[in-house]
């Protein structure tokens, strides 16, 4: 654990290891994201990409990984997810909080001069993790490196509420020192520096807004057939009704990404939208608890021309 007294002694090599990080990167280049998310975009971007309207700001209500507002969207954007330790982490990256930094290098040097001893370090963090009482400066650490070497990538809380994922064995040698880097690149800076950060429930978050027809929202909310009822905040048919009955009275434009099940199906008839199918298989299926080929819907308010 990190005493506050002893931010006042830091010398420049941590600074200055930072900025070296910096200039190592492109400011034109496409980010990717800055960690793993269960249901991630990035495999599906070229059905998506060409599909994003023009739009003057961008508003996603459930961003996750954010695949797709950090490879193709570069304007004035609003984010926002319901998980607390995920936001917190993107809040950290954004001010380059030096406190985050300074524990991310801990954590390299550790893992580093212990290589035999790299699961029971997982293990510890999980713990130190699920112990965590409140969002802080550490737990966001802890999560950032609990995405990097859980297996499969996975994550899944048990009844509860505690994260679960065992340690992915293949990632023993894996070094994380270029992506800690990353984190502070110029490209990413960039990026997040446009962005406005929110930690709310999708209607909460719209609410604060008025919406127009230049405003464009990207919408991939969880699945209701996942296995996210493993997860305390499980997004249930009540949710996907609220869901649906509020974009398809948006006044801006939006597009949604969701697997395509009878539900969904039914909530999103109107004649209004148009709806693309396209196949999606998943990399793991982790004890049959769904399938590894599915039908996603890509589903817009305005025409995509393709």
């Amino acid at each position: 654990m990190i005493n506050e007294l002893m931010f006042s002694n830091i010398t420049d090599t941590v600074i200055n290891c930072r900025t070296q990080a910096i200039s190592k990167f492109d400011e034109n280049i496409r980010c990717k994201p800055l960690l793993k998310w269960p249901g991630g975009k990035a495999s599906e971007l070229s059905e998506i990409n060409p599909r994003i309207p023009k739009h003057e700001r961008y508003f996603e209500p459930f961003f996750g990984g954010g695949s797709v507002y950090f490879d193709s969207i570069n304007k004035p954007s609003y984010i926002n997810d319901t998980h607390p330790d995920l936001m917190m982490f993107y809040k950290l990256v954004k001010s380059q909080n030096t406190k985050f930094c300074l524990l991310l290098d801990n954590f390299i040097s550790e893992w580093n001069t212990n290589k035999n001893e790299r699961e029971a370090i997982y293990f510890k963090i999980r713990k130190r993790y699920n112990d965590a009482k409140r969002i802080t400066i550490e737990k966001a650490v802890d999560f950032f490196i609990l995405r990097e070497y859980a297996y499969g990538g996975m994550f899944r809380l048990n009844l509860k509420g505690e994260f679960n994922v065992p340690f992915g064995h293949n990632y023993v040698n894996k070094d994380i020192q270029k992506k800690i880097d990353y984190l502070s690149s110029s490209s990413v800076l960039k990026k997040l520096k446009r962005a406005e950060i929110y930690n709310l429930d999708f209607q909460c978050f719209t609410n604060k807004f008025k919406f127009n027809k230049n405003d464009f929202m990207f919408v991939d909310p969880p699945y209701h057939c996942s296995f996210s009822k493993y997860d305390k905040d499980d997004f249930g048919v009540n949710d996907q009704e609220r869901l649906a009955n509020y974009l398809l009275n948006f006044r801006g434009k939006f597009m949604l990404v969701i697997q395509y099940t009878d539900l969904i199906k039914e909530l999103y008839k109107s004649d209004k939208l148009n709806i693309y199918i396209y196949d999606k298989k998943y990399k793991f299926n982790i004890k049959g608890r769904f399938n590894r080929s599915v039908k996603h819907a890509l589903i817009t308010n305005y025409d995509t021309n393709i």
